[in-house]
């Protein structure tokens, strides 16, 4: 073991040996000097005792001149062994009397250390002074004292010392130790803590300090264990705190108001686009912020740090991608009484929920479809905008428009077709508006334009007139070329309802008038109109009654003449529904909404079987050679068994194919021509005619109608009525009964209402006509006494 001058084992066995030292100095000195003085006090004692005892005596004598009696008490005194001299002076005497065990004069005596005691010796009677005694008292004992007090200290302080460096030993080997643990302890490796252990060899205190030393590295050791797995811990938790930031977007970042220090966390790096460790300031950081933002967020911090406060701001940021992308951030000033002033805050990437959110409130008031306002916002801007007429006392209109015909599109060219057909619709319309009105989509083919400000219904009309002119027009979607028109009703604010919901089924209510009234035109709204929409949800509920149970759904049949020799050849079945309290209803009041409810295929396989059903019955009559022509809409269309189900019918009642004809409408023939080629063609194999209806209506191509498996043309009525007054009418009438025969086909002549009409198609060659001047259409036991009473040259 090194030992320096400052080290406690050398302190503390210099201290002990000096003490030791210093003690046994002071034991000599001390002790010494105490046993001589206590010796030479008991001598005087002794001494005065014997000087008391002779003094009376001596003076009594003396005072008598009594010498022999003076010898006889020294000679008595000499025989105490101690006494080695006695002497008597006094004035009585010639001389002093001296009387000593040894030839010694009283120096010698008193060289040699012995003890010497004078005493004055006064006359008992007078006190006066008689002479004095001198006694020398032996030293001998007091050196055989002193002998044996040297030889018992010497023996103490050589067992003192023993003691002593015994106890030195003792303590330099426990101090040894003690410096063992010490550098032990300067060894210990906290990397390795197992490694340290103290061997324990006594049950002394330096054993019991190894022992607790060993407890404390047990309990150390422990400790490091745990701080290690807390260490653990705590990196795994900051590696998952790292990736729930990265995951959750969430940044954190502390700035330093005073020395301007700025930290930042690895996903506040990610978020800025930056590389992590890139050194950024508190200004480069700002910089970050959009221009829009910057004012707002920089104020909202300044007042923060001025009044210690909390903040939360969301704002967008421009990356230096140009990117831009938002966050919101919450954040609180820390202020300390030593000036100390910092912001502690995190920040969240909120772009995705900024966008999911522009993306719900687009859905939420915007069509998913056409993007035009949806129902919601629609109601929400009507509001708006009824609270401001209302104030400024101004006008606004309401317009509700729907394409006419539009469910054929979806029926015969699919939704995808239809969808792009409303796109572009949707993308029309907006171009006849202004910024101010508002464009919305109800769903389906229902669109509502709201005009606030409107002077007068004027402005509307004007814009319905606009609107109508530009959809008649040929539109391109996708492969189709498409011709299309659209129903405008119209209602106006105050006058036709001082709330939303009150002005758009107002609307609504016109627009149905306008296609009650042919279609392709617009109405504004009055209150003869009625309400047509509850009108129309009360006979939806009794058409499917009435559908469902059969019961109401008529035929009537309106006769064709052949135009060469005047007979009937024909009757074009037509539906009517005799409706229990509105009496009977015609087609155009009720066929529309069986296509929306989804009645149309089992409403027309009625109408289908009844004509079979009736066909026979007049064969039975012997009425026969009669054809009837029945109408298929875009729906029965695609319905997979309607050719199964004509097909049995005419084998259930026995009609013969060559009986029926069935009649498509031009558009419906021309929307998907694919399917129409495969469906006539199986009509087609079963023996059926195929009659294409309203012709000269539609945009047929004449390279399609080649194609087509048809024997009869149908005029529309729309040309046969003015064809007497019009040139125009009349060179398209002809150029279609010419076009018809040059292509194989029949043509039957609609619309026929006086006898020039008649007279004329004769003429053109014509081959069968049908009209009002012939015949109505009439129920069929009518039909029956008609034929039975018809004179051929009528």
């Amino acid at each position: 073991m090194k030992i320096s001058f400052t080290s406690l084992t050398f302190k503390t066995l210099s201290l002990l040996f000096m003490s030791s030292i210093i003690f046994i100095i002071f034991i000599v000195v001390i002790a010494k000097e105490s046993f001589f003085q206590g010796y030479t006090y008991l001598i005087k004692e002794d001494l005065s005792s014997i000087e008391e005892k002779i003094s009376p005596d001596i003076a009594m004598n003396l005072s008598y001149g009594l010498t022999s009696d003076l010898k006889r008490i020294a000679t008595a005194q000499l025989k105490h062994k101690k006494i080695l001299l006695l002497k008597i002076d006094s004035v009585t005497l010639e001389k002093p009397m001296l009387f000593s065990k040894k030839n010694k004069s009283i120096q010698e005596l008193k060289d040699e250390g012995h003890f010497v005691s004078t005493k004055v010796i006064y006359d008992p009677a007078t006190k006066n002074e008689l002479g004095k005694t001198t006694i020398i008292y032996s030293n001998e004992s007091y050196k055989t004292y002193m002998q044996n007090f040297y030889k018992w200290f010497i023996g103490g302080v050589s067992i003192f010392g023993l003691a002593i460096a015994l106890l030195g030993f003792l303590l330099y080997n426990s101090l040894k130790r003690l410096s063992v643990l010490a550098s032990s302890f300067e060894r210990f490796n906290p990397n390795r803590p197992k490694d340290f252990h103290f061997n324990v060899q006594t049950n002394d205190e330096i054993g019991t300090i190894n022992r607790s030393a060993n407890i404390m590295v047990q309990k150390l050791t422990k400790y490091i264990d745990n701080t290690q797995k807390l260490n653990d811990t705590i990196l795994q938790k900051e590696a998952h705190l790292k990736e729930a930031q990265r995951i959750a977007k969430v940044g954190s970042w502390e700035y330093n108001v005073i020395d301007g220090s700025l930290l930042l966390s690895d996903e506040v790096y990610r978020i800025l686009g930056v590389k992590f460790g890139t050194a950024i300031t508190w200004k480069d950081f700002l910089d970050f912020i959009s221009k829009d933002d910057y004012d707002n967020v920089v104020k909202v911090i300044e007042d923060a740090i001025k009044h210690g406060s909390k903040f939360n701001i969301k704002y967008a940021l421009i990356l230096k991608s140009k990117n831009e992308i938002y966050v919101q951030t919450r954040g609180k000033v820390r202020k300390k009484a030593g000036g100390m002033v910092r912001i502690t805050a995190v920040s969240m990437d909120i772009t995705n929920d900024i966008k999911n959110k522009k993306t719900i409130e687009k859905l939420a008031y915007y069509d998913s479809l056409t993007g035009l306002a949806n129902r919601t916002l629609l109601k929400d801007r009507m509001h708006k905008a009824i609270q401001y007429a209302k104030r400024e006392q101004t006008n606004l209109a309401v317009m509700f428009l729907d394409l006419d015909h539009f469910k054929l599109i979806n029926d015969t060219l699919g939704h995808s077709v239809g969808d792009d057909m409303l796109i572009h619709i949707a993308e029309i319309l907006k171009i006849h508006i202004r910024e101010s009105d508002t464009l919305s989509r109800l769903g389906g083919d229902e669109f509502v334009i709201l005009l606030p400000s409107v002077k007068s219904i004027f402005d509307a009309q004007n814009i319905a007139s606009k609107i109508q002119h530009t959809l008649q027009s040929k539109h391109d979607i996708g492969d189709h070329q498409l011709y299309i028109t659209s129903s405008i009703g119209v209602s106006l604010y105050p006058d036709h309802g001082d709330n939303s919901e009150e002005l758009i089924r107002n609307a609504d209510t016109a627009m149905y008038e306008a296609k009650n009234s042919g279609r392709n035109n617009y109405r504004i709204y009055s209150q003869s109109m009625g309400n047509y929409v509850d009108q129309q949800l009360h006979l939806e509920q009794d058409l499917i009654q009435a559908v469902k149970h059969k019961a109401g759904i008529e035929v009537f049949y309106q006769a064709k003449i052949d135009s060469e020799n005047n007979f009937i050849s024909g009757a074009e079945a037509l539906a009517r529904w005799r409706h229990p309290t509105n009496g009977l209803i015609f087609p155009d009041q009720f066929i529309h909404i069986a296509e929306s409810t989804g009645l149309m295929i089992e409403l027309g396989n009625i109408i289908i079987e009844e004509s079979i059903f009736q066909l026979q019955e007049w064969n039975k009559l012997g009425l026969v050679g009669l054809k009837i022509a029945i109408n298929l809409s875009a729906r029965q269309f695609q319905d997979p068994n309607l050719v199964s189900f004509i097909s049995s019918m005419l084998h259930n009642y026995q009609v013969s194919p060559s009986q029926v004809e069935f009649e498509i409408t031009e558009t419906l023939s021309m929307t998907n021509m694919t399917n129409t080629l495969r469906i006539l063609t199986e009509l087609k194999a079963i023996g059926v005619s195929i009659a294409i209806d309203d012709f000269g209506t539609g945009h047929s191509s004449l390279a399609y109608l080649k194609k087509f498996p048809i024997n009869t043309l149908k005029i529309d009525r729309s040309f046969v009525l003015d064809i007497i007054e019009d040139d125009d009418d009349k060179t398209i009438v002809q150029t279609i009964v010419s076009m018809a025969h040059s292509l194989g086909f029949n043509t039957v002549a609609e619309g026929v209402e006086t006898l020039e009409h008649v007279a004329l198609l004769k003429t053109m060659g014509c081959d069968q006509l049908q009209g009002y001047y012939f015949s109505k259409p009439i129920p069929k036991d009518e039909f029956t006494k008609f034929i039975q009473d018809y004179m051929p040259n009528k």
